[in-house]
């Protein structure tokens, strides 16, 4: 309770401060079953001033009926029960008389769908007279609570939706039970939960108490609901979902669709309509009130009426899953189905269960399986699947669709940089459809580009995404993939393009978990590339919000746009929760070297020592012998002889030249060079993009080769970066202080910021060495910029920490419009002391006048 309340401060402290209003009469707070109105009513009761009287009253079916409503106590308390009671308007005078207590009362009326209309009409006049303060909660707003919602259309009444729990509430609340939950099992109770509290500890802490004693507050959206719609509902929770035809032959439809006026039900349209439960904390309660005996009868009673209706979908899956709770044996092309389903949507716990259960020895039940497996991660079952797959005799007489799955889950299982090792190479030439050539051919585009061959990746990507005959899923993850391509070989304006198309296909009808899955780590790393920052930060929280590395992926984003405190606390969190192994734990890791190196040097202004000695970990990348990774040179062998099937030459390639770059912070000369050789492989593979990023570090650090290469391929690259990178070419070559400011400007305007900070504080330090005044302002004004988007960073310092109770005052007034001399008078300062203090605050905001510091002041207040 405490964690729900902790959740739900943010309405609680809402509707206080509104009730403090004089202008305003009450507060509606609307939110599903379960969803914590309760607990917003009583927390807006708690913060009440104790002289004020609190009247509370709660809506039942039973005292909905009687002729004083929820009146009834209240009126029968104070001796006023007569028989003219009943007429509106000596209840509403009685009733008027009780509330008159010398401060206006605030009256609390919990289940408000639940209360008569007579009463609620009584509180709507009294709270629109303003003779009461009204928190009301309820369900939805349909009579009679659409007379409280009058007066939410008039303004009087402020209105709050309860939406749920979000990840710290849920952490909170398991926290509280005992249980300590990770990000991604953190999300995945959201999704599954809504948000609605009640549902989230039945997830989390499980049935700990017993049906009986769970019975009755669950049940509040199931008040009004005929035994024939209960018994309906029953079947619905049980099954998950039911299609509408096979409803509508069990009951009237009209009984259906009044359960979806209430909102209790959801019916799709068109045809294969199907119905479900539409709160998970109801279904949940109709699942633990149903008895075992009373569920299989359930079973028993809709099967016969199942069979004569197509299945598919969640449907099907809720009907094979419900069976096979039974020990009922399900036929192997509805397993498969029910499994295909859950797996397209990323349950791949839920296939699971099915195919095993199922016992089958079907190759397509064991294909699935071993696509299940590894989609929840356990890789080394998914390998013995396959393998016991590809070594059967009858391997060679699959249908072409099962032979195309089968060489794509094995591309999936295997290491990318040992091609030669696959066994599935001739199903391609077997392969007659666009269908499955396609799908393959993608797959192994994908293969190839994380092996670092761009270029048989790029062909084969170009071929599918051309070919209109293969599925819009598979056209889709090949322009992802083609996008990322194009990118890194320094055609970034072309490849937006495709990421633009590639993030519209989403939509697509037929996408499924393996293209969001696929695609969406490609269309990050194109953003990323890119600059695109802001689009680069929510793909893959908008797109897998699932992902345990999708937070972590924005460290990098923030790395770059100097958000360096949040970057590091992210990925300090990430690393934590991640297995110390693959790809990208190694991007996070170098990550996170390089931010807590930017942290110390923000702290001290000096070059920081970072925790392994340079030399050692320099010694290390010569060798070859970083944490499991390829050497600088592209040495290709696997890890201890282990196949590293998650490898990523991209991911691998950009966790050395972070790794470097933390190393430059306290030795900038002695990695230039490998900075160098590190943009020459990427170079030699034709990612003139990869190598533009390894140049232009090794250019500022003062290697002679990086800067005459960098020249040359920002001519390959195109876009904010190419320009940046013929900037930074220029600033490294010549002692020219304007080249070096321009430098510094491009680096601001694509938003590099660390990098901005670095360029302008040379340009100042060599402008005032040659008493250049112009340019020594100009660069002043962006090392400005980007420190102040460095020191106030989101989680780092917070301006009003930082300030003194008189530095406040100054701040405000200057926002405020204020002129020193009134500023004077309201501190007791003179004129120039204010200037004075002015002057040092603005030195130590980074701003060079007034009108800077009112705009940061409002932006970071």
């Amino acid at each position: 309770m405490r964690a729900a309340q902790s959740g739900n401060r943010a309405e609680i402290v809402e509707i206080t401060r509104s009730l403090a209003s004089p202008n305003v009469y009450g507060a509606l707070v609307i939110g599903a079953s379960g969803m914590g109105k309760t607990t917003v009513i009583n927390g807006v009761a708690a913060n009440v001033a104790p002289e004020v009287p609190v009247f509370r009253f709660r809506g039942s079916n039973l005292i909905a009926s009687r002729d004083l409503g929820i009146f009834e106590v209240l009126l029968s308390s104070g001796g006023e029960q007569t028989p003219e009671i009943a007429s509106a308007g000596a209840a509403l005078s009685i009733i008027s008389r009780i509330f008159e207590q010398g401060h206006i009362p605030v009256v609390i009326i919990d289940n408000a769908d639940r209360v008569d209309e007579h009463s609620l009409s009584i509180i709507s006049q009294l709270a629109a007279a303003g003779r009461i303060k009204l928190v009301a909660a309820a369900e939805t707003i349909r009579p009679p609570v659409d007379l409280l919602a009058a007066l939410w259309t008039a303004g009087k009444v402020v209105r709050t939706d309860v939406e749920g729990l979000d990840e710290a509430a849920i952490e909170a609340i398991a926290r509280e039970t005992g249980h300590k939950l990770d990000d991604k099992t953190i999300a995945a109770y959201r999704e599954r939960s809504r948000g609605n509290p009640r549902m989230l500890r039945k997830l989390i802490v499980g049935r700990a108490a017993s049906i009986d004693s769970q019975r009755g507050s669950d049940h509040r959206a199931l008040w009004n609901v005929l035994p024939v719609q209960k018994r309906i509902l029953e079947s619905i929770a049980m099954a998950g979902v039911l299609p509408y035809e096979a409803l509508q032959s069990m009951c009237e439809p009209e009984l259906l669709d009044n359960l979806e006026e209430r909102g209790i039900i959801s019916i799709t349209r068109g045809r294969h309509a199907e119905v479900a439960v539409v709160e998970p904390a109801v279904a949940q309660s109709l699942r633990d009130s149903v008895r075992p005996s009373q569920s299989l009868q359930l079973l028993r009673e809709i099967t016969p009426i199942l069979e004569t209706t197509p299945l598919v979908g969640a449907a099907l899956f809720g009907q094979v899953r419900w069976t096979q709770d039974w020990g009922v044996p399900v036929d192997s092309a509805k397993v498969l189905g029910a499994a295909l389903w859950a797996n397209g949507r990323g349950d791949f716990a839920a296939a699971i269960d099915l195919l095993r259960s199922s016992s089958s020895e079907d190759p397509e039940i064991s294909l699935e399986l071993a696509r299940a497996e590894r989609g929840r991660g356990d890789t080394v079952e998914a390998e013995l699947i396959v393998d016991r797959l590809v070594s059967s005799p009858r391997a060679s007489q699959g249908s072409d669709r099962y032979l195309s799955r089968l060489a794509c889950l094995e591309l999936r299982l295997t290491d990318p940089r040992e091609p030669d090792i696959l066994r599935t190479e001739w199903v391609r030439e077997r392969l007659r459809g666009a269908v499955d050539t396609g799908r393959l051919d993608v797959t192994r585009a994908q293969f190839d580009v994380r092996g670092g061959r761009l270029e048989e990746g790029r062909e084969l990507s170009e071929r599918v995404f051309r070919n209109r005959d293969c599925l819009p899923r598979h056209r889709q993850r090949a322009c992802s993939l083609l996008a990322k391509i194009e990118i890194m070989r320094g055609r970034i304006e072309r490849g937006l393009e495709y990421l633009n198309q590639a993030e519209m296909m989403f939509s697509l009808p037929d996408t499924t978990s393996f293209e969001v899955e696929d695609s969406a780590p490609q269309i990050f790393i194109g953003r990323y590339l890119a600059g695109d920052w802001d689009r680069a930060r929510t793909t893959l929280q908008r797109l897998t919000p699932l992902r345990a590395d999708s937070a972590s992926s924005t460290a990098l984003v923030d790395l770059w746009t100097g958000h360096i405190t949040r970057a590091q606390q992210t990925l300090d969190k990430a690393m934590a929760n991640s297995p110390e192994r693959g790809s990208e734990y190694d991007l996070m890791q170098a990550a996170f070297h390089l931010a807590e190196g930017l942290l110390q040097m923000r702290v001290t202004s000096t070059r920081c020592t970072p925790s392994t000695a340079p030399d050692d970990r320099i010694a290390r990348f010569r060798k070859g012998e970083r944490t499991g990774r390829s050497s600088v040179a592209g040495a290709k062998e696997s890890i201890d002889g282990v196949p590293r099937a998650d490898y990523d030459w991209c991911l691998d390639y950009l966790a050395d030249l972070l790794e470097l770059e933390a190393l430059a912070l306290a030795s900038p000369a002695k990695v230039a060079d490998e900075m160098h050789r590190l943009g020459a492989e990427a170079a030699e593979r034709g990612a003139h993009t990869l190598a533009a990023y390894a140049w232009m570090e090794a250019s500022r650090h003062g290697s002679p080769a990086a800067q005459l290469n960098l020249l040359s391929t920002g001519e390959n690259v195109d876009g904010d970066l190419g320009r940046l990178a013929s900037a930074v070419a220029k600033a490294s070559l010549g002692d020219d202080n304007e080249a070096v400011i321009d430098a510094a400007d491009e680096a601001l305007s694509f938003g590099a910021v660390v990098m901005c900070a670095d360029l302008a504080r040379s340009a100042r330090d060599s402008a005032v060495q040659s008493r250049d005044s112009a340019a020594t302002k100009h660069a002043r004004a962006l090392l400005d910029s980007s420190l102040r988007a460095i020191a106030f960073d989101a989680g780092g310092a917070d301006l009003w920490a930082i300030l003194t109770p008189m530095e406040k005052q100054l701040v405000t007034g200057v926002t405020e419009g204020a002129s020193n001399s009134e500023l004077g008078a309201r501190v007791h300062l003179s004129v120039r002391t204010v200037e004075w203090h002015l002057g040092r605050l603005y030195r130590r905001l980074h701003v060079s006048d007034r009108h800077e510091l009112k705009q940061i002041a409002r932006n970071l207040a």
